[in-house]
C-alpha cells in the first residue's frame, strides 16, 4: 500500500534493501545486486545523500522501467511502492519522524496512460446495438453484398489477393496494417473472435464454433430501422463467385456470397459426432499458438535469409550457416501454422489466399491474430525488426492510405511502425468475455486414444520423476512434452493450391480420419494455405524457411526414444477437392519433406541473449 507520509528509516530505504514484491527467500540477494550494481553508477540505494541527490532520475528509470538494473519484470517496482518514493521526494526526503516537511513539485503525478483511437472488442462482448453498428458500417460505406469489381469491399479484399505477405518477417505486421487500413475506411474498430477461449474446442460449448454474429440470416440497419440480410454471413464472394463455385464444386444462387465449412450452421444431434471432432481440431491449433508464444525470438530479418542477427546477442558476420540449424524457427514462423490450420479449417474461401480476404469473417479471425501477436510484443519490448522495409501498398505510420505505384519506398508503413506495442499506433485490446486457453500439458492423455497403450509413466517419465496419474501432468512431464523433439519441415514457400499436411508418429497405414487429438500417434496439423494465383509481385521467399510442430507430447505418449527411431508418416490432403495427395505429387512440392529433430529449437545456438543493463539478475 502507499504509505502517505513516508520516511527514509522507516519506509523508502526497504524499498531498496527488502523490496516487499519480491519473494522472501530472494529478497536479499536481489537487493545486493540492485547496489552493487548501481555503485558502478556512483549512486549507493542504500545510502539516504545518495539516493537524495539522484532521486528524480531513480524515479523516472525505475517508473519508466529502464533502469540499468535487471530485464526481470519480477523485479519491477509497483505502483505503491514508485508512489511512496515519490510523495518521499515531494515531502522534503524526510530522515524519520522528526524532520521537517518540505513540500515542492519535484516529480510530477505518473502519466496517464495514452489514449487511444479505438478499443477492438470481443465480438461477443458487443451489445447489439454496437453488433448492429458495426454491420451497418460494412453494409453501408464498403457495401459488402456488392459483387462488382469496383464495389469499395471488391477493391479492399482485392488488397489483400494482390498484395500479402507470408512465410516472412512481415507476415503478420502486414495484416496488421490491412486491419488498420480498413478500420480508416469505416471508422470503426473491428471486434475480435475470441479463438482462443478455453473452450473454443469443445461441442456444446457458447465459445465453440462460429460466435452467433456471423450466424444470423439479417439484422435491422440501425439507420433506417429496415431488416437486412446479415452482412457478417452473406458477403459478396471475389467477383461474386465463391471458390466452391470456381471449381464447379457447388452452383447457385449461392455462389454469390462467401461459403464457410458447413459444420458452423449445425446444432445439437445434427451432425453431432462429426461437428465434435471437427471442434476438437481447434484444441491443437490453441496448443501451436500457446508454443509459439514462448519463442525469444521474432523472426529472421526480412530480406536477409541466412543472416541470422535476430537470434544470437552477438557475431563477427558472416558465421557459417551450420552454427545455426534453426535460424528461421522463431515466434513468427510457429505462429503463422496455426494461422494457416485455422484459414483451412474455416472453410473453402477462407482457405485460399485470393478468396480469404472477401469473408468478413477474415476481418475478426485476423483481429484476434493480431491481438495474440500484440501479446508477444508486449512480453518482448526489445524485439529486434526490419525496420525500414515497406509493406505495400500501406501508406503512413497508422496505414491510413494506400499506394498502388509509388517508387518512393519512404512512403509506404513500414515493419518498424507496425511492430510497436499497439497502443502507439492508436488501438489497444478489450478483455475477452471467456477464460483462456493457455496450453494443455495432459492433451495426448486421452482414455479413448487410437491404439493407446495403457496410461502409466513410461521410461522416460520414471526416470523423470512424474506422476503415475494418467490425466495430471506434473511440471516434469510437461517439459519432457515441451522441449521436443519437433517436426522440422524445411524449403517452406509459397504454393499455389492449399493442402492440410497431418502428421503422425509410427502410423504409416494413418488416413485422414485419424487425424483427431485423441489419436496417440496424430502429432498435429501444418497447413499451407496457397496463394491462388500466380505471385507477380515477389511476395514468397525464394529460398524458403523451416517450419515446426512439437512433437513432445506425443513421443511422451507414445514412450520413444531416439535409439527407438520413431518414423514420421503424412497425410496431404488438396483442402479444395478433399482428395488424398500422393507421396510422389506431395514430394515434388516446396517444404514437404519432415524430419524429426530432437531437443528444442526456441534455444538459442550459442549462449543465450545478455540481459539489458549492467547487471543479471533472475
Amino acid at each position: 500500500m502507499i504509505v502517505a507520509k513516508p520516511t527514509w528509516n522507516s519506509d523508502v530505504k526497504n524499498l531498496f534493501i527488502a523490496p516487499y514484491w519480491i519473494a522472501p527467500n530472494e529478497r536479499d540477494a536481489v537487493a545486493r545486486g540492485w547496489i552493487g550494481c548501481m555503485r558502478g553508477y556512483f549512486i549507493d540505494l542504500d545510502q539516504v545523500d545518495s539516493v537524495k541527490e539522484w532521486s528524480v532520475t531513480i524515479y523516472n528509470h525505475l517508473a519508466s522501467r529502464s533502469m540499468p538494473l535487471t530485464t526481470d519484470q519480477t523485479q519491477f517496482w509497483p505502483i505503491d511502492a514508485l508512489e511512496t518514493f515519490r510523495l518521499w521526494v515531494n515531502q522534503g526526503w524526510r530522515v524519520d519522524q522528526t524532520s521537517p516537511f518540505d513540500p515542492a513539485d519535484r516529480i510530477p503525478p505518473p502519466d496517464l496512460p495514452q489514449k487511444v483511437k479505438r478499443i477492438r472488442a470481443d465480438i461477443r462482448s458487443l451489445s447489439q446495438d454496437e453488433l448492429d453498428a458495426y454491420r451497418a458500417k460494412l453494409d453501408d460505406i464498403m457495401q459488402i453484398g456488392n459483387p462488382d469489381r469496383g464495389a469499395p469491399w471488391q477493391i479492399f479484399a482485392y488488397i489483400h489477393t494482390n498484395w500479402c505477405l507470408h512465410y516472412q518477417e512481415a507476415f503478420a505486421l502486414w495484416h496488421r496494417a490491412y486491419l488498420l487500413y480498413l478500420e480508416e475506411l469505416i471508422d470503426f474498430a473491428i471486434p475480435y473472435w475470441d479463438w482462443m477461449a478455453q473452450d473454443a474446442s469443445v461441442d456444446g460449448s457458447p465459445e465453440a464454433g462460429l460466435p452467433q454474429a456471423f450466424l444470423d440470416e439479417a439484422y435491422i440497419h440501425p439507420g433506417t430501422g429496415k431488416k437486412r440480410p446479415n452482412p457478417l454471413r452473406y458477403a459478396a464472394a471475389k467477383d461474386g463467385n465463391s471458390k466452391l463455385c470456381a471449381i464447379g464444386k457447388m452452383s447457385g444462387p449461392d455462389c454469390k456470397y462467401v461459403q464457410r465449412n458447413p459444420l458452423f450452421y449445425t446444432s445439437g444431434d445434427t451432425d453431432r459426432a462429426e461437428r465434435t471432432k471437427f471442434y476438437a481440431m481447434a484444441r491443437i491449433f490453441q496448443q501451436q499458438v500457446v508454443d509459439a508464444l514462448e519463442f525469444e525470438t521474432f523472426s529472421t530479418p526480412q530480406g536477409v535469409p541466412g543472416y541470422p542477427w535476430a537470434n544470437i546477442p552477438a557475431f563477427h558476420p558472416p558465421q557459417p550457416d551450420n552454427l545455426y540449424p534453426y535460424r528461421d524457427v522463431n515466434f513468427d514462423g510457429l505462429y503463422e501454422q496455426p494461422h494457416d490450420n485455422y484459414h483451412g479449417w474455416l472453410g473453402p474461401d477462407m482457405g485460399d489466399n485470393a478468396y480469404t480476404a472477401f469473408d468478413p469473417l477474415f476481418l475478426s479471425y485476423h483481429a484476434n491474430i493480431d491481438r495474440m501477436l500484440e501479446v508477444w510484443i508486449r512480453n518482448h519490448p526489445g524485439a529486434q525488426f526490419t525496420t525500414q522495409t515497406p509493406l505495400q501498398p500501406f501508406l503512413g505510420a497508422g496505414a491510413t492510405d494506400v499506394s498502388y505505384s509509388s517508387a518512393d519506398h519512404w512512403r509506404y508503413t513500414s515493419i518498424g511502425e507496425m511492430a510497436q506495442d499497439s497502443r502507439r499506433i492508436g488501438y489497444d485490446y478489450g478483455e475477452p468475455v471467456a477464460k483462456q486457453f493457455t496450453g494443455d500439458a495432459a492433451r495426448k492423455k486421452s482414455p479413448t486414444a487410437v491404439k493407446a497403450k495403457p496410461s502409466k509413466p513410461g521410461k522416460m517419465a520414471k526416470e523423470a520423476g512424474v506422476s503415475a496419474d494418467p490425466f495430471v501432468a506434473t511440471r516434469a512431464e510437461a517439459k519432457i512434452m515441451d522441449d521436443g523433439p519437433w517436426v522440422v519441415f524445411d524449403d517452406v514457400r509459397c504454393t499455389h493450391d492449399s493442402y492440410l499436411i497431418d502428421v503422425f508418429i509410427n502410423q504409416a497405414d494413418a488416413t485422414p480420419n485419424d487425424a483427431t487429438s485423441c489419436n496417440m500417434h496424430y502429432v498435429g496439423r501444418f497447413s499451407r494455405i496457397g496463394m491462388g494465383l500466380v505471385d507477380d509481385k515477389g511476395r514468397c521467399v525464394t529460398q524458403g524457411v523451416s517450419r515446426v510442430l512439437n512433437a513432445g507430447p506425443t513421443i511422451y505418449s507414445l514412450d520413444l526414444r531416439p535409439e527407438d527411431k520413431p518414423q514420421i508418416s503424412l497425410v496431404v490432403t488438396h483442402l479444395d477437392t478433399g482428395r488424398v495427395v500422393t507421396a510422389d505429387e506431395y514430394k515434388a512440392l516446396p517444404g514437404f519433406i519432415p524430419q524429426l529433430v530432437w531437443g528444442d529449437p526456441r534455444q538459442p545456438i550459442i549462449g543465450q541473449m545478455a540481459p539489458r543493463g549492467c547487471c543479471s539478475l533472475h
